[in-house]
């Protein structure tokens, strides 16, 4: 563009570097224009939870003519969870929650569908349409402090098992569904309650003593403990 314009205005003088920085201020404009509809990513708000998606709306405005203007709500946003194989780490989300709301290159309607290798639906490119939301984002007065081990805050549920090697703390109460197995020592600091107490065979709750005439002796001590 810049040879053609010397061709066209010549080699020096007013016009030429007027004509020159208008032909900047185009391209300057129509790359800032172009650069202001290239979405990436934009930080929003959790307006509504659904099972597997959520809505959001961005909390950065534009700026459109001078004047701010609020972004709109997009739907049936589907948020990322920290997946491997049939493992997954999942958390509540919740409205009000803050998000990284991240904008593909692509359309990604048909693999959202479960069409791997198809070419997108539609050809947008950096499209609000396109969002994937990583809650957990949040402004400074209320960021989490990184500390210094891996921290659950919440209520947990989990299904599999469970390997824990090295010591293990637990704090308050805690209910036990099912058989547990203890390889090593017992120590209790408390009363044990129980139904039924089962010890070297010898249960607790129906074990009797023959042979032993009422009176003030004690008997012996329970076989096995």
């Amino acid at each position: 563009m810049v040879t053609d314009l010397y061709r066209q205005v010549g080699s020096g003088g007013k016009g030429y570097m007027r004509e020159q920085k208008q032909l900047i201020d185009t391209v300057n404009t129509v790359i800032f224009n172009a650069l202001a509809n290239l979405h990436t990513a934009t930080i929003a708000k959790v307006t509504a939870v659904d099972t597997k998606t959520i809505d959001v709306q961005p909390v950065i405005n534009r700026t459109i003519d001078g004047e701010s203007v609020p972004l709109p709500v997009f739907t049936k946003v589907p948020p990322v969870f920290l997946q491997g194989g049939s493992s997954y780490s999942a958390h509540p989300i919740a409205i009000g929650d803050y998000c990284l709301l991240m904008f593909t290159e692509r359309c990604f309607d048909r693999w959202y569908s479960g069409q791997d290798n198809r070419r997108p639906a539609e050809y947008r490119m950096h499209d609000y349409s396109d969002g994937l939301a990583v809650v957990g984002v949040n402004p400074q007065d209320s960021a989490i402090t990184i500390p210094q081990v891996i921290t659950h805050i919440g209520d947990t549920y989990a299904e599999g098992d469970y390997t824990q090697i090295g010591n293990y703390t637990h704090v308050g109460n805690r209910t036990q569904t099912g058989d547990m197995t203890i390889n090593g020592d017992l120590t209790v600091t408390g009363e044990i309650s129980c139904a039924t107490l089962t010890v070297g065979g010898v249960s607790f709750a129906t074990h009797t003593h023959s042979d032993v005439t009422p009176g003030g002796s004690n008997t012996g001590g329970v076989v096995g403990l």
